[in-house]
């Protein structure tokens, strides 16, 4: 898999074939890009994943159960 959206990406997301066109449709939906020598759009894949897939960038992050490593509770006998 590669970093960037492939023109091919590109054309298929935005439903535009022209260069052009394909960064219009990126700017009017707020999508992050650079251009290219060449004039193509750079688009980062993780960023369309993110965008296309809000769960899984919103997860909390779970913290480890450290009660394990506590000191043994002194019960009176």
């Amino acid at each position: 898999m590669s970093l960037f959206l492939s023109r091919d990406d590109l054309r298929e997301l935005s439903g535009r074939h022209q260069r052009r066109k394909v960064t219009e449709w990126l700017r009017e939906n707020g999508y992050r890009f650079d251009v290219a020598a060449d004039g193509w759009p750079k688009v980062l894949a993780a960023a369309v994943e993110a965008r296309l897939m809000p769960s899984a960038r919103k997860r909390k992050p779970t913290e480890p159960d450290f009660s394990v490593y506590a000191a043994p509770s002194k019960k009176a006998a």
